[in-house]
Order: structure tokens, then sequence, then C-alpha cells
């Protein structure tokens, strides 16, 4: 439970433009859902110049033409928006401020829509016959129901995009003399506010279910003692370093062991020896920084992936830096408890390499290392013209 909370307060960052506090992956999924569907848009837009046309053919109103025109443009450029940061936005591994970005932009572009059709349909409501309030009202409705089928877990955007739509039309209809108009305004009023609370609990559920869901995907990849990613992580993240690299770079998988740890168990108790695998698990974060991964396997087990070396030196330099890091005393249990690492590594092409061939190879370097003064040993791929056993 302490884990999931600290994952929780871990994960929330600075307030978004809607105003709330999310995760970041939760806040670029729902970012990501405002280009699920590009079709109600393009619906959008026909039916505004179709609606609008017919219209004009039976409204002679240059302030009505005005809107018309600027509803047309402003459609225009929210298609573009659309369109144009759709394939920004779908990106896998999008960042949260890039993210931000394309919500602004798009936001602005969709909002900029509603202020000229509300304009338009508060206008041509105001000045035409009650046969032609018939596609308009029918326009309008369509509208909101678009707005809450494709934007609504942006609630900065559909909120406001729906209330600048739809708001003049029903003050219009109010202001009209004929108790019809105020009839439709008030069904309209309480067809709008409906709408709205139906967004905005739909908003509150689904980021909910966003958030929990990658939460657990998170602790499903995560070790739940030291907090670092797990057999599953190592799998996932070699497969991508080794789809991107080119053919001169290199990659090491390291294969750390943990002496003294029973020990300390059985002298202290498992909480001690917990509390110095967690003490491991943060001084292995300071020294393995960059693309390099660390992972705990279990135990005392862990493997860094060191990848992209322009030399197989930086393995080795990498292996000692990290035994030097950890071979120092820990303060656990109200005493100084002085333990020892050992590596073995293993170094292939990074391009093509195969992960559990250098996982064993890895660990039968480990096993010599061991037998040797520095407790580093490397074990070179047999790809690249190594030698094996090779003590550092």
């Amino acid at each position: 439970m302490n884990l999931l909370r600290s994952l929780i307060r871990g994960r929330r960052r600075a307030v978004r433009p809607g105003g709330e506090r999310l995760p970041d992956a939760t806040y670029v999924e729902l970012v990501q859902s405002l280009f699920g569907y590009t079709a109600p848009a393009m619906i959008m837009t026909l039916c505004f110049a179709g609606t609008g046309a017919f219209l004009m053919t039976r409204i002679d109103d240059p302030l009505l033409l005005l809107f018309y025109g600027l509803g047309l443009i402003a459609s225009a450029i929210r298609l573009f928006a659309l369109f144009g940061l759709r394939r920004r936005a779908m990106v896998p591994g999008l960042g949260v401020h890039v993210a931000s970005a394309i919500e602004r932009g798009f936001g602005l572009a969709y909002i900029g829509f509603a202020v000229a059709f509300g304009a338009f349909a508060a206008r041509a409501y105001a000045i035409a016959t009650p046969d032609l309030h018939i596609p308009l009202v029918a326009l309008v409705y369509g509208y909101g129901a678009g707005v809450a089928a494709t934007v609504a877990l942006r609630l900065w955007i559909s909120v406001t995009a729906i209330l600048i739509a739809i708001v003049p039309m029903i003050l219009t209809a109010m202001l009209m003399p004929d108790g019809a108009h105020w009839g439709a305004a008030l069904l309209t009023a309480l067809f709008l506010a409906g709408g709205v609370m139906s967004m905005v609990q739909r908003y509150h559920e689904t980021a909910a279910q966003i958030s929990m869901r990658r939460l657990m995907e998170t602790l499903a990849r995560q070790d739940d003692l030291t907090g670092l990613p797990n057999r599953l992580v190592l799998r996932e993240r070699f497969e991508q370093l080794i789809a991107r690299a080119d053919e001169s770079e290199l990659i090491a998988v390291h294969c750390l062991d943990i002496n003294q740890l029973e020990p300390v168990n059985e002298m202290y108790g498992h909480m001690a020896g917990d509390a110095l695998l967690k003490a491991i698990a943060q001084r292995l974060r300071r020294v393995v920084r960059g693309d390099n991964l660390v992972i705990h396997l279990n135990g005392d087990d862990f493997v860094v992936i060191q990848p992209g070396m322009a030399d197989a030196a930086e393995a080795q330099g990498l292996a000692h830096q990290i035994v030097a890091t950890l071979d120092k005393s820990y303060a656990v249990a109200g005493e100084d408890i002085i333990i020892t690492a050992n590596i073995g590594y293993a170094i292939d092409l990074q391009q093509g390499a195969d992960l559990e061939r250098l996982l064993l190879s890895a660990e039968r370097a480990l096993k010599s290392s061991k037998r040797g003064a520095t407790g580093v040993s490397a074990y070179d791929g047999t790809r690249w013209g190594g030698a094996a056993g090779e003590n550092g």
C-alpha cells in the first residue's frame, strides 16, 4: 500500500491546461483521445456548410453572411489542426510538454469554431422564419452530440465549446415573445445541462480508469521492494534497444551478485536485509544513468543493460564503477554493514543481439569474477571476436 501511494504521488505533475492534476501517462492518453475520431469533425463541417448555404438562400442578411463566412474559415482551421496535429499526438512515448502544446493548439481551433458557430446560430434563429428553425436546431443539437462524442475527455475544450456554441441561441429564443420559443429555449437548456453533467461524469470515470490501469501496468513491471524495473521490462527494453541500433554500436549485459546478504538476514532479520537491498538499489540508480537500465531480478541478483557503446572499455569502466560504489558500508539496523559485489558482463554487437545468450555469458563471467581479485570479469560476445572469462 505504501508503494501504491508513493507511485501515485510520484506520478503527479503540474497543473494541465484544463486546470486539473493528473498523472503524466493519464494526461497524455486523454490528449490523444482528441484525435481518436476524425469523421465527426468532417461531418460537422459538411453539415454546417450545407445548412448554412441553405439558410443563406432563404435569408438576406449581411451579418449572418459574415458569421457564416467566419464559420467556414474556423471550421477549415479546426480540420487543419485535427489532421495536422494528429500524427504528432499519436506518436508512441509522447511527452507531457509536447502533449500540452498539441492540446492547446487543438483546443483554440476547436473553441474558435464554436464562437463563429454560436454567433451564426443565434443570428439565424433571431431572423429566420419558423420553418427554417427546424434545420438550424437540428444542426445545433448535432454539434452538441459531436462535442460529447469526441472531446468530452478534455473538459476545458468540450464544456467551453458547447456553451459558447449553444447558449447564444438559447438566450435569443428566450428574448422572443412566442411561448413556443421559450419552451424550445428551456428544453435546449435542460439538454445542455444534462450533456455537460454527463461529460463531466464521463471524464472523471475515464480518467480514474486510465490512471488505475496505468498504475497496474507500472506495478506489473516494477519490483515491489526496490522500486526498480523487473524482468518484464528487461526484455521489453532490450528489444527496443536492439531494434534501433546501428551496425557499430555495442551492448553490454552486467550480472551483479551481492555477497553477505544472507548473513545480514540471519543476524539482523529480513527487514534489515530488505533495507539493505533498497539502499543498494538507490546506489545503483545514482551510478547507472542515461540509457543504461538497472533491473532487480530477485533476491540479491541485479542486471544492468549498457547500450550504445563505442568501445568495450566502457563496459569495463562501468563495472568497476558499480563495484566501487557498492563496496562501501551501509547504515542498517543501527549497524555499519559492509558488503561486496561481484559483476560478470558480456558484450556483443547491439544490432540483433540475443538477450538470453548475453545473460548466460554474463552469468558465466560472474562465476569467474568471484574467483578474481577485482570482483569483475568479462565474457566478450563471439560475434565480434572477444575472449571469454577475462578478469577485469
